[in-house]
């Protein structure tokens, strides 16, 4: 009996979040942790992708809310970050203690080897959700990947030095939902300025100021429902195409 308790007691926090930890391998051969919130195994997947300074703990209370309108979530640990809502970011520990490039534009490697994953595990296309930095990478990743089907963009911005975002996201065409806080609003809509898009979605606020990233979402956000709201009719113009 003291092996069942014991058994239950080590799994219940899975049980509880609906969360289960999962890991896979970048094309450098760094293991990238995620969580997976799993709404039905042939279901598509979101990747959920963090901002800087931050860890898959971002999503905490965000990703639930997908699996109830049937998505898979994988909320994934980049090479660039730290901590987000008390959780560490083990990716980038262990990027560093193998002393692998671990600066944001370097965490493209991971997003990739999410998409892969993810792709392989359904079968299906994935859609890519990124905050601050990695909205940009979402961005430049779905623009050629056949792997990727949409992309969630919460304040994206020519983070990287050497190349134009803009340029290189020119002509995207996949559907998108892009918003940020209301100061954000002037480059935002200059960076998307030149992708052709027919279910290309800029969105921000009008009730209130938002704020950065997809901390737009979280229950605190004085914001948060009619960022909520934007998003649901989004994903819902997904379904019915």
């Amino acid at each position: 009996m003291k092996y069942f308790i014991l058994s239950v007691l080590l799994i219940a926090p899975f049980l509880v979040s609906g969360q289960v930890p999962v890991h896979f391998y970048a094309d450098d051969s760094l293991e990238i942790n995620a969580d997976f919130y799993q709404a039905d195994p042939f279901s598509p997947y979101i990747i959920f992708m963090h901002q800087a300074g931050s860890s898959r703990g971002e999503y905490r209370e965000i990703a639930p809310r997908f699996t109830k309108m049937k998505y898979n979530g994988l909320a994934v640990d980049l090479r660039s970050g730290k901590e987000s809502n008390y959780i560490q970011n083990e990716t980038a520990k262990r990027a560093k203690q193998m002393h692998l490039p671990h600066k944001m534009k370097d965490a493209r490697k991971d997003v990739i080897a999410a998409v892969n994953y993810a792709y392989k595990t359904s079968g299906k296309p994935v859609i890519l959700f990124g905050s601050s930095y990695t909205a940009t990478l979402a961005l430049e990743v779905a623009k050629d990947n056949q792997k990727v089907s949409a992309v969630v963009a919460f304040s994206p911005g020519e983070y990287f030095s050497g190349h134009s975002v803009k340029k290189t996201i020119a002509g995207l065409s996949k559907p998108y939902f892009v918003t940020g806080a209301v100061k954000e609003k002037p480059y935002i809509t200059e960076l998307m300025s030149e992708t052709n898009s027919p279910q290309g979605i800029l969105f921000f606020p009008e009730e209130g100021k938002g704020r950065h990233g997809a901390s737009n979402l979280w229950k605190k956000s004085a914001d948060a429902s009619e960022y909520w709201l934007a998003v649901i009719v989004f994903f819902r113009s997904l379904e019915d195409n």
